[in-house]
């Protein structure tokens, strides 16, 4: 297979229509309102991060309680990823992520109305049930808006959201509880959701194929064989286990961060949750300046973009490593600092090798399977892992297995470029 069948697989169908290009003409409009909906996504489902603290002080909770919280409702989200890509193939993508965005908004909202154990796993597997719609609509989208030379540019974007969210978590989410409680955190962190489910009605939904001159004519098959046939293509298998390995390490390394902060080098809840903010709105620039270069260079050419996966993952775990076992609070705070701009460089690319390896009629489900695996199986496994790790370790100890996580993404990546080499020389 060459490496242009494996960026796209060409679909027949008719070219660009007049609605094709009124939809491109807007698409500024569509990007800012998907990548803000995105940041208030992100903030939502990080959220318990920044109230880790306080939650656990106020409910008594154990951290491996805490960490099953993260961990029990991300089934949620591995259920709800494949279920709204199936009723984004009947139905419109739009409707069903307006759908979703209010449901989540007012599931994250209602987390202040958490009394214990039970109803805060309850609130929060809802949060997640509505997330996954985002997270496996909106790559699909994008890609109908934009060409390959633009794509892992906005894929940059597009990801910001994770750290714009997070930091929104951290530092808006930590002010609250620190001058008024968690619960009114929770409140007024979801209610935001609302507006731009609104105005998210207002935008019109770009074709499938669209921006590659491949629009798919009639209606896309909706079965479920249709859609699993996505799980047949390997490097887009590869880069999924690479990507649950991956983001495994961001839920323990970076969702942690601020306990670690706190236990390891006695900075309080508002210290720590106010650190995490700050580097994460400082290495913002980071995403976009990585997403330029490698749509400039390496957008032709799929190898480039998993091998510089692999160095981004291994640098990653390298810097992770040493802040975390470092015992100067300073040189803790460079590392991580260095580190989350080192994997924020190539943050588009995640969702550049989801969407071109897969075939278009196949995009939606292809980010809904990256969304189930990003925030379904790793948020399964990683929190309840450290914390279980955490109790009986120690979190000095047990945060170690973020910089594990991503060495081992770097393995898969490592392997994914061999094998297109491979396969080009044949």
């Amino acid at each position: 297979m060459s490496d242009a069948s494996l960026i796209l697989s060409a679909e027949t169908g008719a070219a660009m229509s007049t609605t094709g290009r009124s939809v491109r003409a807007s698409r500024g409009w569509a990007l800012a309102l998907l990548l803000a909906t995105g940041t208030t996504c992100a903030m939502d489902g990080m959220i318990l991060a920044g109230l880790l603290t306080p939650i656990k002080a106020d409910l008594h909770l154990s951290d491996a309680a805490f960490g099953s919280v993260a961990s029990v409702s991300t089934v949620a989200g591995v259920v709800g990823a494949p279920l709204f890509a199936a009723l984004a193939s009947r139905f419109s993508r739009k409707s069903v992520l307006v759908g979703s965005i209010i449901l989540w908004s007012l599931a994250s909202a209602g987390s202040a109305l958490a009394s214990g154990l039970a109803t805060l796993v309850l609130w929060r597997t809802l949060t997640n049930f509505g997330i996954a719609a985002y997270q496996g609509i909106a790559p699909g989208w994008l890609a109908d808006l934009y060409d390959r030379r633009e794509r892992n540019f906005v894929f940059s974007l597009f990801m910001l959201r994770n750290k714009l969210g997070s930091a929104l978590a951290f530092g808006v989410g930590g002010w609250i509880a620190a001058h008024a409680n968690w619960h009114e955190a929770f409140l007024l962190t979801g209610l935001p959701g609302l507006a731009l489910a609104f105005l998210l009605l207002l935008v019109s939904e770009p074709a499938p194929g669209d921006a590659d001159g491949h629009i798919v004519t009639g209606k896309v098959p909706a079965g479920w064989k249709h859609q699993l046939s996505v799980l047949k293509i390997g490097p887009y298998v590869t880069h999924l286990a690479a990507l649950c390995l991956f983001f495994s390490g961001m839920m323990t390394a970076q969702m942690w961060l601020p306990a670690f902060l706190h236990r390891a080098h006695g900075l309080d809840n508002l210290q720590a949750t106010r650190f995490a903010f700050l580097v994460l709105i400082a290495t913002l620039p980071a995403g976009p300046l990585g997403g330029w270069l490698t749509g400039r260079f390496l957008a032709d050419r799929v190898w480039g973009i998993a091998a510089s996966l692999a160095v981004s993952a291994l640098m990653a775990a390298s810097l992770f490593l040493v802040a975390f076992t470092t015992a100067s609070l300073p040189l803790c705070e460079v590392f991580c600092l260095l580190a989350i701009t080192t994997f924020g460089a190539t943050a588009g690319s995640l969702t550049t090798l989801l969407i071109e390896t897969v075939p278009v009629s196949l995009r939606t489900i292809s980010g809904s399977f990256g969304a189930m695996v990003a925030g379904g199986i790793s948020g399964l496994i990683a929190p309840w892992l450290l914390g279980l790790l955490s109790d009986r370790f120690g979190l000095a100890n047990a945060i170690l297995v973020g910089p594990a996580f991503y060495a081992l993404a770097a393995i898969f990546w490592i392997g994914l470029t061999l094998h297109i080499f491979r396969t080009r020389a044949s």
